[in-house]
C-alpha cells in the first residue's frame, strides 16, 4: 500500500515536471494533454487519473512552487503579531530574495503571466489571484483593526498597492532580463510603501483648519476648495469729508 502511494506521488510529480517544461517550451495554449503525457512517459489515462485538465495542472504547479506572494501572506496571517505591516515587510523582503535565486518560481510566474494563455488557464490564474487578494485583504483588515494602518488609506487601497507593487516588481525584473537587483531594489521600494501605509509616520491631517466657522460649501478636504488659503478681507476706510 505504501509503495502504491509512493508510485502515485511519483507519477503526479512527473506529470507536473513535464507540464512545467511543456508550458515553458510551447506555451500554455499549445501544450496539449497529449504532449504533457508523452513528455512524462505516461498515457493520457494516467494524466486524467491525477488531474482534471491543464488548468488543474497549472493550479497544482502554482501550489507546489508556492510563489512569493503566498509566502508573504500566509506567514503574516499565521503569526499573532501586533504589527502586521512590519511582519509583512520582513516576509516580503525574504520572498523577493527567494524569487531572485529560484528559477522554478520564476518559470511558474512566467507561465501565469503568459498573455496567450487559454480561457481555462485565465480562469485558473484569476482564481489564484483572487485567493491572493483575499489574503492581502485579511492582513490589511488586521492592520486597520489594531490601528497600524493609516486611516487615510482604505483596506481596498492598501490591498491594491501591495498587489501592484509586488507583482509589478517581479514582472518588470523578468521583463527587463533581470537588469536590476530584485531583492535590494524591492526592499527599498517596500520601505517607502510601508511608510505610506503606516499610521505612525506623521500622516497629514485630513482637513486644513480655518480660524473662523466655515459656511456650507464644497468639501474642505478637496484640493479644489482653496478658500482657507485666501487672505481675509479688510474693511476699506471711508474717505473723510
Amino acid at each position: 500500500m505504501r509503495r502504491s502511494k509512493e508510485d502515485s506521488e511519483q507519477t503526479r510529480a512527473a506529470i507536473l515536471d513535464a507540464a512545467e517544461r511543456m508550458f515553458c517550451e510551447k506555451g500554455y495554449a499549445a501544450a496539449t494533454v497529449e504532449l504533457i503525457s508523452r513528455a512524462a512517459g505516461l498515457t493520457r489515462g494516467a494524466f486524467y487519473w491525477h488531474f482534471r485538465d491543464k488548468a488543474d495542472v497549472l493550479a497544482a504547479l502554482h501550489a507546489r512552487t508556492f510563489l512569493p506572494q503566498e509566502k508573504i501572506l500566509t506567514g503574516v496571517i499565521a503569526s499573532d503579531t501586533p504589527d502586521p505591516l512590519d511582519c509583512l515587510f520582513l516576509a516580503a523582503a525574504e520572498a523577493l530574495r527567494s524569487f531572485e535565486v529560484n528559477e522554478g518560481e520564476q518559470r511558474i510566474f512566467r507561465i501565469m503571466s503568459d498573455l496567450t494563455i487559454g480561457q481555462d488557464g485565465r480562469e485558473a490564474v484569476a482564481r489564484i489571484h483572487a485567493e491572493m487578494r483575499a489574503l492581502i485583504r485579511t492582513v490589511m483588515q488586521r492592520a486597520e483593526a489594531n490601528g497600524t494602518l493609516n486611516p487615510r488609506i482604505t483596506v481596498a487601497e492598501a490591498e491594491l498597492y501591495i498587489t501592484v507593487t509586488i507583482g509589478g516588481l517581479l514582472a518588470e525584473w523578468l521583463r527587463s532580463d533581470k537588469c536590476f537587483p530584485l531583492a535590494l531594489s524591492g526592499e527599498r521600494l517596500l520601505r517607502h510603501l510601508m511608510t505610506m501605509l503606516r499610521t505612525d509616520q506623521g500622516a497629514a491631517p485630513r482637513a486644513r483648519q480655518c480660524d473662523s466657522p466655515r459656511p456650507p460649501g464644497p468639501d474642505p478636504n478637496s484640493v479644489l476648495d482653496i478658500r482657507c488659503a485666501r487672505a481675509p478681507k479688510t474693511k476699506q476706510a471711508l474717505p473723510q469729508r
